[in-house]
C-alpha cells in the first residue's frame, strides 16, 4: 500500500532522535520548525517535505559528516560563523505572499539547517504606494521585506531598510559573485549602496532553429545583433514553406501582442511612450521607424500573427495546446524572441511533442550604439532586511541563504524557471545554455526608469490603457483599416487624454487626503 504523503509532517515528528549523526536537540528543533499550520497546506508541499523526510531518514551513517555540515549550515561561498542569534530561538517574519509557498522555496531548507528558527508571514500589502507600504511595514514590523525595485530609494532614505555591504564584507559573502547588472541595478535604486539582494532576475534572448537556417541556406543569427539586422533577417524567411505550411521568420511569446514588440524594438534604442513629466511621446519620426518596420513584417507575413488557444472557463490552458500552436515549437518559426523561461518549454516540447530541430540561443538585439547593453532586464523584487527589526542578524543569514550558491544551484537541477543572480559555474551545453542570459551588461538607470514607469502608481493604470489602445491602432494598422500615420496620430490623442484624466485623479486624491 503507497504511503499518505499528507502524514509527512506525522512521519517526522515520530522519526527516531539522533538518526544520521544528528543529536536530540537538533532533531527536535527540526522537528518542531517544520510543521506547517493545516489550513495553509497545498498539494505541492507535501510532495516536498516527503522528501525532506526520505533525505533525513535515509541518509544513514555514511553520510553523516556531510550532512552534518549541511545541517548547521556550512556553505560555500561563506565564511562559517557561530552567530550569537543561534543559541536561542527566534521568529523570523517575513514578507512573502503565502506562508506555504515560502517554506516551499526557501523555509524548509534554512530551518533544516538552522532549527532555532521559525517562519512566520503577516499578510501581505495591498498597496505598494510608499505611504501605504510604510505603514504596513510599521504595523507587521516584519524582519525581511520583498519591495519592487523602485521602493529601494524611499525606504533607505528614511532609515527604513539596512545596508548590507558592512555585513557582506564581514562575513566573506562574496558580491563578486553575482551577476553585475543585478547588484549594480540594485546599488543604483540605493544611491550607490547596497540595501537588498535578489535570487533571480529576468532578462530575454533570441531562439533559433537552427535546422531551418541548414535547410534554406541561411547564415544564423550571432550575438549582439540590432532589431534592425534582426528584423532583415527574418524577412528572409518571407514566403517559405515546409510541408504545405509557412515558415515565419520571427515570432514573440504568447500574450505579447505587435504593439508589444513594437515597444521593445524602441526600448532597444531608448525610446519611450513618455517624457518624464508622462508626456505621450508616441507620435515622432523615430517611433515612426520601428512601427513601419514591425508593421511590414506582419503585413507580409513573415512575423507570426496567428491564433494562440483561448483558456477554459476556469482560465487554464493545456502546456499542449500552446506548444502545438507555437510555431517555434513546430518547427515552422526561425526565430522567437522569449524570456529565460522559454528554454525549459524548448526542452519539454521534445518530450510532449516530438519537436527534435536542433536550435540555440544568442544575446537579445541590441542599439547599435549600445551594442553590450541588454534593453530587457528587469529586477521584479528585492529581500531587503528590516533597519528596526531585533532580528537583524538571522534576517542576513536567512538572505545569504537566498541568495547564495546552493540555491542557485538547487533551482538550476530542478529546472526553475527564473534565472538565477549567480551566473553558472560552467556553460554546459554553450548552444542552449543559461550563457546567452549573462552575456550582456545593463543601463541600470534605464532599468531603474522601466521599473518605476511599470509599478509606480500612478503609472500601472495608465501604462494598461496605453497598451490597450496601443494594441487597437497596431492592429488596424496591419489589416490596412488605418495607415500608419493615422494610427500613430490617433494612438498620440488617446494617449493625451489618459494622461490628463490620470493627473487629475491623482490631484483629486491629494485634494481628498485628510
Amino acid at each position: 500500500m503507497s504511503r499518505n504523503l499528507d502524514d509527512w509532517e506525522r512521519e517526522l515528528s515520530e522519526a527516531p532522535l539522533g538518526i544520521g549523526g544528528f543529536n536530540e536537540r537538533t532533531m527536535r528543533k527540526i522537528k518542531e520548525r517544520v510543521a506547517v499550520p493545516a489550513a495553509r497546506k497545498n498539494k505541492i508541499q507535501p510532495v516536498l517535505a516527503g522528501a525532506m523526510v526520505v533525505l533525513l531518514l535515509a541518509s544513514g551513517w555514511w553520510m553523516r559528516d556531510s550532512l552534518s555540515g549541511w545541517f548547521v549550515g556550512k556553505e560555500s561561498g561563506e565564511n562559517v560563523r557561530n552567530d550569537a542569534w543561534e543559541r536561542e530561538d527566534v521568529v523570523l517574519k517575513i514578507q512573502y505572499p503565502d506562508r506555504t509557498s515560502f517554506m516551499d522555496e526557501f523555509g524548509l531548507p534554512f530551518v533544516v539547517r538552522h532549527p532555532n528558527a521559525q517562519i512566520e508571514v503577516p499578510p501581505y500589502p495591498e498597496s505598494t504606494e510608499p505611504e501605504d507600504y510604510k505603514k504596513w511595514l510599521l504595523q507587521y514590523e516584519p524582519d525581511l521585506l520583498q519591495v519592487p525595485l523602485f521602493l529601494v530609494d524611499p525606504l533607505s532614505k528614511e532609515g527604513l531598510i539596512q545596508p548590507l555591504d558592512a555585513w557582506a564584507k564581514r562575513d566573506g559573502f562574496e558580491l563578486d559573485d553575482f551577476h553585475a547588472p543585478v547588484i549594480r541595478t540594485i546599488r543604483e535604486a540605493g544611491d550607490g549602496d547596497l540595501y537588498g539582494l535578489t535570487p533571480y532576475f529576468e532578462t530575454y534572448a533570441l531562439y533559433y532553429n537552427k535546422s531551418l537556417f541548414g535547410r534554406f541556406g541561411i547564415a544564423p543569427p550571432q550575438d549582439r545583433m540590432t532589431w534592425n539586422e534582426v528584423l532583415e533577417l527574418a524577412a528572409r524567411f518571407n514566403g517559405q514553406e515546409q510541408s504545405g505550411q509557412p515558415i515565419y521568420g520571427l515570432t514573440t511569446g504568447w500574450g505579447m501582442t505587435p504593439f508589444g514588440l513594437i515597444q521593445s524594438v524602441g526600448k532597444a534604442d531608448r525610446l519611450r511612450l513618455t517624457d518624464a513629466g508622462l508626456n505621450p511621446t508616441v507620435d515622432s519620426a523615430s517611433w515612426r521607424s520601428v512601427w513601419d518596420k514591425v508593421i511590414r513584417g506582419y503585413r507580409d507575413g513573415w512575423i507570426f500573427d496567428g491564433v494562440w488557444p483561448s483558456s477554459d472557463p476556469d482560465g487554464h490552458i493545456l502546456v499542449d495546446d500552446l506548444y502545438k500552436a507555437d510555431p517555434f515549437l513546430t518547427g515552422h518559426a526561425a526565430m522567437t524572441f522569449r524570456q529565460s523561461g522559454y528554454r525549459q518549454d524548448v526542452f519539454s516540447a521534445a518530450e510532449q511533442i516530438g519537436f527534435r530541430d536542433e536550435w540555440g540561443l544568442v544575446t537579445q538585439p541590441v542599439s547599435s550604439d549600445r551594442s553590450d547593453a541588454a534593453s530587457e532586464f528587469s529586477i521584479s523584487t528585492v529581500y531587503a532586511i528590516n533597519a528596526k527589526s531585533p532580528n537583524k542578524e538571522a534576517a542576513w543569514a536567512l538572505l545569504r541563504f537566498m541568495t547564495g550558491p546552493e540555491q542557485a544551484q538547487s533551482n538550476r537541477s530542478k529546472s526553475f524557471r527564473a534565472l538565477s543572480s549567480r551566473p553558472p559555474a560552467s556553460e554546459g551545453d554553450s548552444a542552449t545554455g543559461e550563457g546567452a542570459f549573462y552575456k550582456l551588461n545593463v543601463d541600470s538607470s534605464d532599468v531603474l526608469r522601466n521599473e518605476e514607469s511599470m509599478y509606480k502608481p500612478p503609472n500601472p493604470s495608465f501604462l494598461q490603457a496605453v497598451l490597450a489602445a496601443g494594441g487597437e491602432e497596431a492592429y488596424g494598422a496591419i489589416k490596412g483599416s488605418t495607415s500608419l500615420e493615422q494610427a500613430m496620430s490617433r494612438l498620440q490623442k488617446r494617449a493625451e487624454e489618459l494622461v490628463a484624466s490620470t493627473k487629475a485623479a491623482a490631484e483629486a486624491r491629494e485634494e481628498n487626503k485628510p
